[in-house]
């Protein structure tokens, strides 16, 4: 009986992206394999950078980005598993799954094969795959020769080494981009992308980031809730762009409707309990307080004291003079993120990465219905205003 000939492609793919799957096709054609099984590590011997994605977020991005290939296939055999995972172990429990006339070729990087040796049980290994050595510019060649020999008359290893043209792609600086808020389109497929983006993964987060995100799901409703993670997004790239902390940012950001979506009673009453000033526009909507609300809120439920981030959430509705560029970020932010749909809202967009203060400038100009209908103004919002013309006129 034929079997086939099975690519197994392992790694911890944190992310997978183009240059991946790009070495897969091309080793898939030039050995006529049958099909190529992917496999993210699970607990990797190796200790994991501080940003990694979890393995069940690995593996998902790894489904999402092999789907429209029928050639490719992914396994959960080392993401189930809690233990650290081993090659030898892998190939053993992957070899009870298929018939004994099936033929594995292990896919690596040459660098790999340098290192073979200092695998656990590579005697072993070497008996139980074929090895494909994809090699790249920059591989001592000569060096690399001589390992293969050495492991060939030593052990009866079988590899191949197979040239790949160079793809300048690397999870590393895949990551690196997402946490400076750089582009990683084209990198790696559009469902991975989007993955990362939803998932919020390799980015460096607040400590209790998670912790309000837990407690805003439960207790937002969903079309706040994604206005609240894309103003969170959104102060985050402003805050690269200008030079802010963008971890602080970010947590601001999504803390600034953390009272939203608080009754009126409940409103008018924490107004009272934390002696806010009784704005005459409170009288029409005391719901506008919410962002100083919001603040004692997030001060008392979570500990936090820190007057940077209180401030940004505090005054993201009507403004303070003498505003931090942080406040000003989240500020623009709730005006501006992905998800705002006014009227002009695009202009607002391209002035918000050139000028922080001509946005609000801007925004407030737009604004001035309000005054026309009778909700009227905070008189925070026309300090505000005035300084920002005083300063511009200086």
């Amino acid at each position: 009986m034929i079997g086939r000939k099975i690519g197994i492609m392992g790694g911890t793919f944190d992310p997978i992206h183009y240059g991946h799957l790009m070495l897969a096709e091309q080793i898939r054609t030039s050995f006529h394999l049958d099909e190529i099984i992917f496999i993210p590590v699970g607990k990797p011997p190796h200790k994991a950078h501080f940003n990694s994605a979890n393995q069940v977020d690995r593996y998902e991005m790894a489904v999402l980005a092999t789907g429209n290939n029928s050639f490719f296939k992914v396994s959960d055999i080392e993401t189930k598993r809690t233990e650290t995972t081993y090659t030898i172990d892998t190939i053993r429990l992957l070899k009870k799954t298929l018939p004994d006339c099936d033929e594995l070729y292990f896919i690596t990087g040459a660098d790999a094969i340098l290192l073979l040796d200092s695998w656990k049980n590579y005697e072993e290994l070497v008996k139980m795959v074929r090895f494909v050595a994809a090699t790249r510019p920059g591989i001592d060649l000569e060096r690399l020769n001589d390992k293969v020999s050495e492991l060939t008359i030593k052990y009866g290893a079988v590899i191949d080494v197979c040239y790949i043209p160079a793809l300048a792609i690397s999870s590393t600086d895949i990551r690196r981009r997402v946490n400076e808020e750089k582009s990683i389109r084209y990198l790696l497929p559009e469902s991975v992308e989007a993955y990362i983006e939803s998932k919020g993964l390799y980015k460096e987060h607040h400590d209790q980031y998670f912790e309000v995100l837990s407690v805003l799901k439960k207790n937002m409703s969903l079309k706040r809730l994604t206005h609240t993670l894309g103003t969170a997004q959104m102060a985050r790239r402003l805050a690269v762009h200008y030079n802010v902390d963008p971890v602080k940012a970010e947590f601001a950001g999504l803390c600034h409707d953390f009272a939203k979506e608080i009754d009126r009673e409940s409103m008018l009453a924490h107004i009272n309990h934390y002696g806010i000033y009784f704005d005459p526009v409170f009288k029409v909507n005391p719901n506008i307080a919410h962002g100083e609300v919001g603040a004692e809120l997030i001060k008392d439920q979570f500990n936090i004291h820190d007057e940077t981030i209180l401030d940004a959430i505090r005054w993201h509705t009507y403004g303070f003079k003498k505003m931090s560029t942080l406040s000003k970020i989240v500020y623009v932010a709730d005006l501006i993120e992905e998800g705002r749909r006014f009227e002009c809202v695009e202009i607002l967009r391209n002035l918000a990465f050139k000028s922080l203060d001509q946005t609000v400038l801007a925004y407030n100009n737009m604004n001035q219905k309000y005054l026309e209908n009778g909700i009227g103004i905070h008189r925070n919002t026309l300090e505000m205003i005035e300084e920002i013309i005083n300063e511009e006129k200086s």
